[in-house]
């Protein structure tokens, strides 16, 4: 009886599995599903001037639906928080213009529509229970950080419920929360802020930006990789994201981690504004009708930049160049500020689906018609609003993409020409001073919301 019970401890001792029992390095069973966690993909930019009223519908849909994981990609014109996998990504999406959202890569119902990208004003209409709450894969992540050399191990590893899943990629980044630059702001601030926190940046890819090909060996995978961080990130304000895709999309599951075990990996860091741009009023005001009586020494002036952005008005049979124009050498001294010549105008034309630069000359007014330059500013649903065609700009805000006049005039009356070989226009300010300006050919910017956030005039 003795020898029996030795011999059965050495039995079980050895890792011999008896029917019915379970090697203590069996794994454990793979059940049939996996609650999902949603990933949300914000296309952003420091530039884009209603960003930060995306980011705010997002916060708050995430508040009311914890189960998320938020990825903020800087892909609008090029910042302090600009990689080139983000790029990637979004050239992948057809993303090229901001702020634009994702949730899981698939077609999300919002007010706006149906669509794999949108606008994420329209993220409070869309219903959570459209998203499945479980799948078929895991994705689990382990972090080592060394704090003296900054490298950062991560493991990320899973099983896979379905023996005939597609063929799976990995994505695997690094985001950090709380660093403080400026932003653009048309939401809270028309000037923006100096200052703002940003949050959920991605600052590296660890994997291949489209996703790494993962293999699958009895239903599970694993895969390390290696990261030296930046010495500019904050360690304890950085989390690692991992998520499976199909390929490229959609997104099978989403996992995060920070990567400094004991730390919330700035979860708890809110993006927002802390100091607002100080940026001087209009002078004149913008509804004055006009600035300075005498134009004298700039009746003709040269510009050496000529941009046109269009927008179109198909219910209204329109579509609308918008022309900017400016010599970004010039150092004119208005009022002792040194200042740079700009002109903005409105051309408004027949509608076209495939619009092409002006070519001809148009009458400059104040009225409202078809093949008629419009001196004034105007708003997105074809308003007029008062305001002034050509001024002078203050070179130091202008450096920083603001249009500051130092002077202005409005253009009452006169005409401008467009040709391949350059643009001129001749006329009247309304006070009554003649005014000739003539500049390179125009290049054609495409759709006006690509036009750089910050060079058009505030309108109050």
């Amino acid at each position: 009886m003795k020898l029996y019970k030795i011999a059965l401890i050495a039995l079980v001792a050895v890792g011999l599995a008896l029917p019915g029992c379970k090697s203590k390095d069996d794994p454990e069973p793979i059940p049939e599903s996996f609650p999902k966690t949603q990933l949300i993909e914000e296309f952003t930019g420091q530039a884009c001037g209603y960003c930060p009223m995306g980011m705010d519908e997002v916060r708050a849909y995430m508040d009311a639906n914890p189960n998320y994981i938020l990825v903020m990609h800087h892909t609008y014109y090029t910042d302090n928080f600009t990689v080139a996998g983000s790029k990637e990504i979004a050239a992948a999406m057809l993303v090229n213009s901001a702020p634009k959202a994702c949730i899981n890569r698939v077609k999300t119902k919002s007010s706006q529509g149906n669509h794999t990208t949108f606008n994420p004003i329209y993220i409070s209409s869309v219903n959570p229970d459209q998203f499945a709450t479980t799948t078929y894969a895991s994705v689990d992540i382990a972090n080592e950080y060394d704090p003296d050399t900054r490298l950062l191990s991560v493991k990320v590893s899973g099983a896979i419920a379905k023996t005939d899943a597609p063929a799976l990629k990995l994505t695997v980044l690094v985001k950090e929360s709380g660093m403080i630059r400026p932003q653009e702001d048309n939401y809270k601030t028309y000037e923006g802020w100096e200052e703002f926190r940003h949050t959920n940046a991605v600052r590296a890819f660890l994997s291949e930006p489209l996703g790494t090909q993962i293999t699958v060996t009895n239903q599970r995978y694993q895969a390390q990789f290696d990261l030296q961080l930046n010495k500019a990130w904050k360690p304890e304000n950085c989390m690692v994201v991992a998520f499976l895709t199909e390929d490229f999309q959609p997104v099978v599951q989403a996992a995060e981690k920070p990567v400094v075990d004991g730390t919330k990996g700035g979860a708890d860091i809110t993006h927002g504004g802390i100091k607002a741009y100080d940026v001087p009023d209009y002078y004149p005001e913008p509804n004055a009708n006009d600035g300075p009586a005498d134009i004298a020494g700039h009746e003709i002036d040269t510009l050496d930049v000529s941009m046109a952005y269009y927008r179109q008005f198909p219910d209204y049979n329109i579509t609308q160049w918008i022309i900017q124009a400016y010599n970004q050498n010039a150092t004119s001294k208005v009022d002792g500020t040194t200042s740079i010549p700009f002109i903005q105008l409105f051309l408004l034309l027949p509608y076209s689906a495939t619009p092409s630069l002006p070519v001809g000359t148009f009458p400059v007014n104040l009225t409202e018609q078809p093949q008629t330059v419009i001196a004034g500013y105007r708003n997105d649903s074809l308003v007029q609003i008062d305001g002034s065609a050509f001024y002078f700009c203050n070179l130091s805000y202008f450096k920083q993409n603001y249009l500051v006049p130092t002077a202005q005039w409005l253009i009452a009356d006169g005409e401008a020409t467009f040709a391949e070989d350059g643009w001129n226009l001749t006329g009247h300010t309304r006070n009554g001073s003649d005014i000739r300006l003539v500049g390179k050919p125009l290049v054609n910017k495409g759709n006006a919301d690509s036009a750089p956030a910050r060079i058009h005039p505030r309108v109050p």
